[in-house]
């Protein structure tokens, strides 16, 4: 295991011989480079790694090398300490992007993007980045240029426009991009905090954001097509599940249950009298939520809306050549191993981005309110109905050291028949089953 720069055995006509750099650092590849500078190996003293200097042009020649060892010598410190990966050593010593070089945007999606398996998280720093880039009216920078001076210049505009929460969202997200950077010794200047930017924290009073069954039923009446109709469908699916996202609809499949029949063709099925659960772990808070799945009317909407979507995203097929068209992307899935009403990589923003803002703009204009929502409506309904402050928690996957610390093993399960009963009574208190049956007469009537 080292790193250092060696001459090649061949020999050119000239009797030359090429140096190059080599690493080896633990089970990884090793690293070759060349370094394109041909000396013959009387005129190479190994001990210094320099050319002797009677040879013409030595002078000018040893201080290439001299750069090559440098930035070779602090990128393999780098290694060794742990602040760049093998990846990342050996695009600095071939020469890829150095701090001078890689740009804002390819360092969130390279450096960042390893760090946070969580989409959400990592669309969070991208769009911080895009929002910084908008403020300076260019379409990516440097990372050389993230001064705090720009930084300074940029929060000073959002303190006109925007939420003190967004402000310091911007802050904390961009301190973690240049303290990264930093660390790395992509850029020479730390992150640097100002008095100026503290901004005001927001009243603890809020206003919680919710859709009263009473809301719901009158914006039934206001459903026009099938996009308002689904947007309706949606958010009384992620009200009955306690507060799911969209992605969350998305990828719901993924988690353990014992919804599928291993040996079947993985129809979700419930022909037996156990109870269901899919055990599915909040990404903001890594709590779990075992969330029973055969409560009414979660079933009928997850098939409702397997119905819709197939006509509405489903691959349309060529009349006249029986074939599928080629334009558009088909995100229906037809196999439910694949996705219970959607199928497609989370990952791919671009797409989930297309489907999800007909859906996000319906839901406001029916509703005012965006779909998180749904998931404030369920707590404060909980609320209502006086649900205990465990409880509820465990309803909602917020994250609570202490309930831990006051039940033992042997009281999970009566823990956990507690938690579905309030589940259920916030399903029959929001009268979720009437509001079903509301959108699927409304479907009726419009002949759908």
């Amino acid at each position: 295991m080292g790193v250092g720069i060696y001459l090649k055995k061949n020999l050119d006509k000239q009797g030359r011989s090429l140096l190059f750099v080599r690493a080896t650092y633990r089970s990884n590849p090793p690293l070759t480079k060349s370094i394109s500078i041909k000396v013959l190996p009387k005129d190479w003293n190994s001990r210094t790694s320099r050319i002797d200097g009677r040879v013409e042009n030595s002078i000018i020649l040893n201080r290439e090398i001299e750069k090559v060892e440098t930035n070779l010598k602090t990128a393999w410190s780098y290694l060794e300490a742990g602040s760049y990966s093998w990846n990342e050593f050996t695009a600095a010593v071939r020469g890829g992007e150095t701090g001078s070089q890689k740009t804002l945007l390819t360092f969130v999606d390279t450096v960042i993007k390893q760090r946070h398996f969580n989409i959400s998280s990592f669309n969070t720093y991208l769009g911080v980045c895009k929002a910084l880039l908008k403020e300076v009216e260019k379409k990516d920078i440097f990372l050389k240029e993230l001064t705090n001076e720009l930084i300074d210049s940029c929060v000073f505009r959002w303190k006109q426009r925007l939420s003190p929460s967004s402000v310091r969202t911007y802050i904390l997200h961009l301190k973690k991009i240049k303290d990264l950077a930093y660390d790395k010794g992509l850029i020479t200047e730390p992150f640097k905090r100002r008095d100026e930017w503290k901004v005001k924290k927001n009243s603890s009073i809020k206003i919680i954001e919710t859709v009263k069954t009473e809301d719901f039923k009158e914006a039934i009446e206001r459903i026009e097509d099938i996009y308002d109709l689904q947007a309706m469908y949606f958010y009384l699916l992620m009200f009955c599940l306690r507060g799911f996202y969209q992605g969350d609809i998305v990828t719901m499949h993924l988690h353990a249950s014992n919804l599928v029949d291993a040996d079947r063709d993985g129809t979700l099925h419930l022909d037996k009298k156990e109870k269901k659960y899919i055990k599915h772990q909040r990404s903001k808070t890594g709590e779990l939520m075992e969330v029973r799945m055969d409560l009414e009317p979660i079933f009928s909407l997850i098939y409702t809306l397997r119905d819709t979507v197939r006509f509405t995203h489903g691959q349309r097929i060529n009349k006249k050549t029986g074939e599928p068209f080629k334009k558009g992307k088909d995100v229906y899935s037809n196999d439910e191993l694949k996705g219970w009403i959607f199928s497609y990589d989370l990952n791919d923003t671009k797409t989930h981005k297309n489907v999800w803002d007909v859906y996000q703009k319906r839901i406001k204009e029916l509703l005012g309110k965006p779909f998180k929502t749904a998931r404030k409506t369920f707590e404060s309904y909980a609320l209502k109905l006086k649900v205990s402050q465990d409880i509820r928690f465990k309803l909602l996957g917020h994250a609570n050291p202490t309930i831990k610390a006051h039940y033992q093993d042997w009281e999970w399960e009566e823990l956990k028949e507690q938690v579905d009963e309030a589940h259920l009574e916030v399903l029959e208190e929001y009268k979720a089953k009437e509001l079903l049956k509301a959108l699927n007469s409304k479907a009726k009537s419009l002949k759908i």
